[in-house]
């Protein structure tokens, strides 16, 4: 499936995202958009929720600001699948 996003959060993603990011293939700009393919849309989501709980919550179990804005790529992704964008 080819998602897209803004190009500060692909960009994030890439960095503090690893394991999703390396499901990643074909990437395109497109001024400040950025496409990608997924092949395995539910492994990629998967590898999202587990970076947020490991880096992307604080010692009390609270999601911090990295935590946060990978929810929103996170939610930006499951918005983009269920409705075919």
């Amino acid at each position: 499936m080819t998602f897209l996003l803004q190009k500060n959060d692909f960009n994030f993603l890439k960095d503090k995202i690893p394991y999703a990011y390396k499901m990643v293939a074909n990437i395109k700009e497109k001024g400040n958009l950025v496409y990608f393919d997924v092949e395995k849309t539910g492994d990629f989501q998967d590898e999202i929720t587990m970076e947020i709980v490991d880096s992307g919550m604080d010692n009390e179990d609270t999601v911090d600001d990295n935590g946060k804005r990978m929810y929103k790529i996170y939610d930006e992704i499951l918005y983009q699948k269920h409705n075919n964008i």
